[in-house]
């Protein structure tokens, strides 16, 4: 059986590192790690996605660095949520993997020229991805499929009270992205919360696994679990990225999902970033993103903690 092949594109903060692990050891064959800016700095995001595949132990796919900086707005990033080094001021050592030459644009577009029945996995801003498909759309409609960390319908979160950090970073990528023609399956916060929330029990069973990854699945996300405390009243470590790899890893996790036409606002100033979903087909267009909107969260649960096992 030929594994699934994707392309990661990640601005790695602690719930990236997670995912970047579970993808590493699971039956995908992750063809490349993309970068961008987004929760951090382009620099810190690649040392992190370096580190990750340290901790996942098992593979190095290449890794490129890509876009510093939105394609109109100014960099906003999200070290008061995951710590200033991006994984919840851990300050692990330098890892010793060493980051590809080229460009992260460059390198989507080699592998989607390239291969056949590819898939991309985004788990931060779309930037590099919205450039890829500026520069060759043609090459780009290869790609079968993107699953994405992003948006959401019902909830509201510490970035707006309209917009998800993901898609409000740069809102005139993901435009871009919702209308190349590419199928996109959205997973939006209302499923990465709830019942998936890495509760104080989940974290006493992974650190209980006495592994290098159990302890960095907590760890790393110390910085997020006391801005929960802090902001939410909430004793949790929320794993939005995790849910979408988990989507991605076992589609069987989905149990629920609407076809919808999606759209971004960009003009208002109060709005900017949110995606509006039109559920009830008033505009008779097509749908373009598959909307999850339920998953097993016991079954996403136990996927990370096998892949923090030995």
């Amino acid at each position: 059986m030929n594994k699934r092949k994707y392309i990661i594109d990640t601005d790695t903060a602690s719930d990236d590192a997670v995912a970047l692990v579970m993808a590493l050891r699971s039956d995908l064959d992750i063809l490349a790690i993309t970068c961008t800016a987004g929760n951090l700095s382009l620099a810190k995001t690649t040392r992190n996605a370096r580190l990750s595949c340290t901790f996942a132990d098992t593979y190095t796919p290449p890794i490129y660095a890509g876009s510093d900086r939105p394609l109109v707005k100014t960099l906003v990033v999200g070290e008061n949520v995951h710590g200033s080094d991006g994984l919840g001021d851990m300050f692990y050592p330098e890892p010793d993997i060493q980051l590809e030459k080229g460009h992260a644009v460059d390198a989507i577009l080699e592998i989607a020229r390239t291969h056949e029945d590819v898939g991309l996995i985004t788990l931060g801003p779309l930037t590099n991805v919205a450039m890829a498909i500026l520069l060759d759309p043609i090459a780009m409609r290869k790609i079968t499929h993107i699953i994405a960390m992003g948006g959401q319908y019902r909830m509201t979160n510490g970035c707006t009270a309209n917009a998800e950090f993901n898609i409000w970073v740069d809102g005139e990528a993901a435009k871009i992205v919702l209308e190349s023609g590419i199928p996109i399956t959205m997973v939006p916060l209302d499923v990465c919360y709830g019942e998936a929330e890495i509760t104080a029990e989940d974290r006493a069973y992974l650190k209980n696994l006495k592994t290098a990854r159990g302890d960095f699945f907590v760890d790393c996300n110390r910085h997020l679990l006391a801005y929960n405390q802090r902001s939410y009243n909430k004793d949790i470590i929320s794993m939005p990225d995790p849910t979408a790899m988990a989507v991605a890893i076992d589609p069987s996790i989905v149990t629920g999902s609407v076809d919808v036409y999606t759209r971004i606002e960009l003009r208002s100033p109060l709005s900017y970033g949110q995606l509006i979903y039109d559920f009830y087909d008033r505009h008779k267009k097509p749908a373009n993103v598959r909307l999850i909107t339920r998953i097993d969260a016991q079954k996403f649960k136990q996927l990370v903690f096998k892949c923090a096992e030995e």
